[in-house]
């Protein structure tokens, strides 16, 4: 039961970040080629670190599902408002603004 538990709380999480991203009009998918793209998106790197930020909160022990959408609502307003002034776009590939 624990293990159902704790997978439903990282899709709770990954579900929020995913439909806040989308709200908050960030693409679903990357530019082409999504290789070399530094596109922020709904999929990468949004929903790939709500579940990683979810995994450090539950290992330190904040668990259940209010702190799963918790961590998906903030990991999505990280990444649209927040991310591309920690990470900044390598200089050369700002073509696609």
């Amino acid at each position: 039961m624990i293990i159902h538990a704790n997978v439903f709380s990282y899709l709770i999480a990954l579900a929020a970040a995913l439909i806040l991203s989308l709200v908050l009009r960030l693409p679903l998918l990357p530019d082409k080629p999504m290789r070399t793209s530094w596109t922020i998106s709904a999929v990468f790197p949004t929903a790939v670190l709500s579940i990683g930020f979810y995994a450090m909160v539950s290992e330190l022990g904040y668990q259940g599902y209010i702190v799963a959408l918790t961590t998906g609502i903030i990991t999505a307003l990280f990444a649209k408002f927040i991310l591309e002034k920690i990470v900044p776009i390598p200089e050369g590939d700002e073509s696609h603004e």
